[in-house]
C-alpha cells in the first residue's frame, strides 16, 4: 500500500453496531442495567429503537456484547497464531499491561461496579456475564498454559487453578483500591513493575521442569 493510498472504509453497518455499543455503555453507567431501556440506547446512539434491536436482540444481549468485546481485546494475544511468535514471558507480560490498563479504566471501574450491584437482583444475568467476561478470559488464559506446556515451554499442571492465581496476582488490592477510590492511580512505572514481578513469580513456579542426571554407574 502506498503512502497516499486510503484505508477502506468502515461499512455504515458496522458503524452503527460500534455506535450503539458504545451508547449502550454510557447508558448503562450513568442509568444501571435496570433502569436503562433500548429508547435511551437509541437516542444515545442517533439511531431508532427498532435499529437497535436489529443489532442486539434484547437489552440483557447488549450487555453481555459490551462484556463480551472487552474480554475479547483483552486476551487477543493469546490465540494461537500470535502465541506461537512469542516466549510465555513477552505473552504473559504483554497480558498484564492490558489488563492492568483495561482494569483501572474508568469507565471498566464503572462496568464493574454496574454488574456487582446489578447481579444481586438479576442473577441470572451476573451467571451469563460472568461466563462471557472473566470466565471466558480464565478459560482462554488456562487453554494458553495447557498448550505452552505441551510444547515445553512450561510445566503447568493444573493450568485452571495456575490461570486463577495469575489474574489474581495481578488484581491484588490495586482494584479494589481503585473501585474504592482511596488511593490515585498507580504510574505507568508502578504498574509495568507489578506486571513484572507477577510474571517473575509465575514463570518461577511454571518454569519447563529439566530431566534429573542420571548418575554414572560406579
Amino acid at each position: 500500500m502506498t503512502a497516499t493510498a486510503k484505508k477502506t472504509p468502515v461499512p455504515l453497518t458496522e458503524r452503527k453496531h460500534e455506535a450503539i455499543q458504545q451508547a449502550g455503555t454510557n447508558v448503562f453507567m450513568l442509568h444501571g442495567y435496570a433502569s436503562a431501556t433500548m429508547a435511551m440506547i437509541a437516542a444515545e446512539a442517533g439511531v431508532s429503537k427498532q435499529t437497535v434491536y436489529n443489532h442486539f436482540e434484547s437489552k440483557e444481549g447488549l450487555f453481555k456484547a459490551i462484556i463480551e468485546e472487552l474480554t475479547a481485546k483483552l486476551m487477543a494475544p493469546l490465540v494461537v497464531r500470535e502465541a506461537t511468535l512469542s516466549t510465555p514471558e513477552q505473552i504473559l507480560l504483554a497480558l498484564a499491561r492490558d489488563f492492568f490498563a483495561l482494569m483501572l479504566r474508568p469507565s471498566s471501574l464503572a462496568l464493574y461496579r454496574l454488574i456487582v450491584s446489578e447481579s444481586a437482583r438479576f442473577p441470572e444475568l451476573g451467571e451469563e456475564i460472568y461466563a462471557v467476561g472473566a470466565g471466558r478470559m480464565l478459560a482462554m488464559l488456562s487453554d494458553y498454559l495447557r498448550r505452552e506446556t505441551r510444547a515445553g515451554r512450561l510445566s503447568v499442571p493444573e493450568p485452571e487453578l495456575a490461570a486463577e492465581n495469575f489474574i489474581g496476582m495481578l488484581t491484588g488490592r490495586v482494584q479494589l483500591r481503585a473501585l474504592l477510590g482511596v488511593s490515585p492511580r498507580p504510574d505507568e512505572t508502578d504498574l509495568g513493575r507489578r506486571a513484572e514481578h507477577a510474571v517473575k513469580c509465575f514463570l518461577a513456579i511454571h518454569a519447563p521442569r529439566r530431566p534429573q542426571a542420571t548418575a554414572p554407574a560406579g
